[in-house]
């Protein structure tokens, strides 16, 4: 039941749906969790415990925020790496585009046609296919075929040479930038993580119903809150736990700024 709360699953749905469902849930069981620890504990008892309660309630918090904010930080890190590869590849490829234009004769309009064919299929195949949470082959076929033909191409002089290797060197950076791209949409948080995530946020808000509150009222509103700022939190980690995917997903503009340069294949 807790695998489907990972972003794969709320990805599907509008940010403002899924804020809340996440945030409604933990509000609605923290209410819960104090009505009935309401009527299993007893006032008097609470208030005996009260300040060994809170020292430790302090400590919980304290454990459960870090853990938090560890995990956001580790979103949003990801998201801004997979950003960053989807701009150097972007860059990348018209990089080659542009050193392809020094091969002079018919070799190069080959090999012009296989790189905007690569960009056409990022753009209009496998970004659909991530957001739909589709996985993409890592074997691109026209970037496979520029490869193969600049392989082939033969360096007639030193400067042939040093624009082969240049284009050579290019295209594993490339390559290299794709793989890590694709690797960045299939990775995400652990399940495990989200596990304890959503347990440590359960035991947090359910200790402080433990403390002594003289106010029904006041204590579900305290209560409620915490469960509030805590979902928030978990909202902006699904957010950014998939970085090519949902509302807040990376677009690939970058790709179609290369594309707009470059002439139909």
């Amino acid at each position: 039941m807790i695998a489907s709360m990972r972003p794969e699953a709320l990805s599907t749905f509008p940010i403002w749906a899924s804020g809340l469902l996440i945030t409604g849930v933990a509000v609605a069981g923290a209410v819960v969790v104090e009505l009935i620890a309401r009527r299993l504990v007893p006032m008097s008892v609470r208030e005996t415990h009260n300040a060994v309660a809170s020292a430790m309630f302090t400590v919980i918090g304290t454990t459960y925020a870090v853990l938090l904010a560890f995990v956001a930080m580790l979103a949003w890190d990801g998201s801004n790496h997979a950003q960053s590869v989807t701009q150097t590849e972007a860059s990348l490829t018209q990089s080659v585009y542009d050193l392809v234009g020094g091969i002079t004769g018919p070799q190069g309009d080959p090999i012009r046609q296989d790189i905007v064919a690569y960009a056409t299929a990022v753009v209009g195949t496998e970004w659909p296919a991530m957001a739909a949470g589709i996985a993409v082959q890592a074997d691109e076929p026209s970037l496979m075929d520029a490869t193969q033909r600049i392989l082939r191409f033969r360096a007639d002089n030193a400067g042939d040479a040093e624009l082969r290797a240049l284009l050579l060197g290019n295209l594993d950076r490339l390559g290299m930038a794709r793989r890590e791209r694709l690797m960045a949409e299939r990775t995400g948080i652990p399940p495990i993580v989200w596990y304890v995530l959503i347990g440590g946020g359960a035991i947090t808000v359910a200790f402080g119903s433990f403390l002594a509150a003289p106010s029904l009222g006041m204590h579900l509103a305290m209560s409620s809150l915490l469960a509030l700022s805590g979902g928030l939190v978990l909202l902006v980690i699904v957010a950014l736990s998939s970085p090519f995917r949902g509302e807040f997903r990376i677009t690939p503009e970058p790709f179609q700024q290369v594309l707009a340069r470059m002439p139909a294949p």
